[in-house]
């Protein structure tokens, strides 16, 4: 009975059930009352021709005579006359005494005179059967102040009760008819009105779970239920191009999200983990994001101030490490419309590069402090004590002033170095661009720096290559870059080294390679060769005369050319760097903004 259809019939059934049981019942009722009326008027005439014919006309002694004689057009009815006493002294049951004797509340009312009529009396008849009676009886006299007499009839009762019994049956029967088409009726009635209901049931189930928002159901009528169909069908198109534009808008911010340099991750008022994207997983340094609120500000030991529930602070900034690198981590609460905070976002931020430049940045100002404050000290400190009469003495002088000048061009070279690189930084170098065959190229800067190695007992070799080599550069600043390499594997190889320049290519470079088996590079130090000012050997390095910014140079003139500048060593073995030139003329960016 949960479902309305099965409600509906049996509604429909009872309530026919009841019509049916009602008329039914008022039909027999009535049918009854007629035939009991019926009845007592048969009865009442009997009795007054009875009255008429015998009590009045005849004496008592031909009573049961004139009784027999009587007749009536109703079937059935006995006639009696009984005495004042009740007793029966005539009848139409029996031909002659004995009479049979009757005991009925109709007879005690003709007694003490008054007409009665009574119905559903059970007694027996002549033959001993059991029958049900309706009965009459009236008062009656012979004549005037004579004898007075009890006119009794009564009818067999059992014609009726057969008659008001078929027509039960009857009534049964059509009940019984009236409920199975009832049945059959409030079946297609209750299919009619539940079959829309069940198909939008079922169209919101599927909504509910996700699917079907294409659906469109058939519209079978304009009633109720057919405008709730239409309905149904018009939320259902409204509800697919809402969903279709959340669905499109959450696929732009999932993407939007998930293809973040800075990481995400939202924890729920809870401290439940919300959601998480990769670019955090990968600067948390874990596979997957499973850790909440709590375990991740205990995992990564940040700060205790920072709190789920941060009230009304905007925001709170928190930088901790990684491994090797530095996180900084945005806390930021969010609110529901009813201003009540729901989580927490922590946007993380990748700041090694950034803290790395600023350690640079301290650094080099540092270096260039130094670099300077060492020449600047001795010049100055010569330079007073010459004042202090130093000065008299000409071979002392000659040689004060002659360290003061070695400081000067020390500083000179420092600052060259500086601009030179501030010039790069701020693409303000132009280049000279020409074509250099590296061959004879090459052959000349051996030339240049053999008598260097010569001192140091070195062996400074150049392979040429089999064939022309010609690349297009800036001979001054090539030949910058190629110095500044032979001279360092000259200056920081010890005595019979041996130091080999030859070249190579690729399809897209030539790689002109000078290898040594000096000291060598360790891996810690390697990455780092090419930072301004910075030093593997400091003391030594500055005691070769060099301001540390050399590399740096070489490696901006490479790039500035379109090509790059690397450097492979093991300590202890040597150190091979490596130029690379394009083989086609590189476009400068110069040229392309003048373009």
């Amino acid at each position: 009975m949960r479902s309305i259809k099965w409600k509906l019939i049996a509604m429909y059934l009872g309530l026919v059930l009841i019509v049916m049981i009602v008329s039914g019942t008022y039909i027999l009722l009535s049918l009854r009352n007629i035939e009991i009326d019926k009845s007592r008027a048969q009865l009442e005439s009997y009795a007054e021709k009875i009255n008429e014919q015998v009590v009045e006309s005849v004496e008592e002694e031909n009573f049961q005579t004139e009784l027999m004689k009587t007749v009536t057009n109703a079937v059935g009815i006995q006639g009696n006359i009984l005495d004042a006493n009740g007793d029966t002294i005539a009848s139409t049951t029996e031909l002659k005494a004995p009479y049979p004797t009757y005991t009925d509340q109709a007879i005690i009312a003709a007694m003490n005179g008054m007409t009665s009529f009574s119905s559903g009396k059970r007694s027996t008849d002549s033959l001993g059967l059991l029958k049900e009676w309706m009965s009459y009886a009236m008062p009656a006299q012979a004549d005037e102040g004579g004898r007075s007499y009890i006119v009794y009839t009564r009818l067999d009762a059992g014609d009726m009760q057969d008659s008001l019994n078929q027509t039960t049956q009857t009534i049964v029967a059509a009940v019984a008819i009236a409920l199975f088409l009832a049945a059959i009726m409030g079946y297609v009635f209750a299919q009619t009105l539940t079959g829309p209901i069940l198909a939008l049931t079922k169209g919101a189930k599927s909504l509910a779970e996700g699917g079907g928002l294409n659906q469109s159901l058939k519209v079978r009528s304009n009633d109720e239920i057919g405008q709730l169909t239409s309905s149904f069908n018009y939320m259902a198109s409204e509800l697919t191009k809402n969903m279709s534009e959340i669905s499109r808008e959450k696929n732009r911010l999932e993407i939007l999200l998930h293809n973040m340099s800075d990481g995400v991750i939202s924890f729920s008022k809870d401290g439940d983990l919300m959601l998480a994207n990769a670019a955090a997983t990968e600067m948390l340094g874990v596979e997957e994001m499973t850790m909440d609120f709590s375990q991740f500000i205990r995992a990564y030991d940040i700060n205790s101030a920072v709190y789920l529930d941060m009230g009304n602070e905007p925001s709170k900034k928190v930088t901790f490490p990684v491994g090797k690198q530095f996180i900084n981590a945005n806390f930021s609460p969010y609110y529901d419309t009813a201003g009540r905070i729901e989580g927490v976002v922590v946007v993380l931020q990748d700041i090694t590069e950034q803290k790395k430049l600023d350690d640079m940045r301290k650094e080099f100002v540092a270096n260039v402090s130094h670099e300077l404050r060492t020449p600047l000290t001795t010049v100055k400190s010569y330079t007073e004590t010459l004042i202090e009469g130093a000065i008299e003495d000409r071979e002392i002088a000659l040689d004060f002033l002659s360290i003061i000048d070695s400081e000067a061009d020390r500083m000179a070279f420092l600052v060259r170095d500086l601009l030179q690189l501030t010039r790069f930084d701020n693409k303000q170098v132009r280049l000279d661009i020409t074509e250099i065959e590296m061959n004879e190229f090459l052959n000349i800067t051996v030339r240049q720096n053999k008598i260097h190695a010569e001192a140091k007992n070195q062996e400074l070799t150049f392979e040429p290559y089999p064939h022309d080599v010609v690349v297009y550069g800036d001979r001054d600043r090539v030949g910058q870059v190629v110095n500044n390499i032979v001279t360092n594997a000259i200056k920081y190889s010890l005595e019979q080294a041996r130091i080999r320049i030859y070249i190579g290519e690729d399809a897209q470079y030539y790689k002109i390679s000078v290898r040594d088996t000096g000291m060598g590079i360790s891996r810690e130090d390697l990455p780092r060769i090419f930072e301004r000012f910075y030093r593997v050997d400091k003391a030594r390095s500055r005691a070769m005369g060099g301001t540390g910014l050399g590399l740096a140079i070489a490696k901006e003139i490479m790039e500035s050319h379109g090509g790059r500048l690397t450097a492979e060593s093991e300590y202890g073995k040597g150190t091979v760097m490596t130029m690379w030139f394009p083989k086609e003329r590189p476009v400068l960016h110069y040229e392309e903004d003048e373009t």
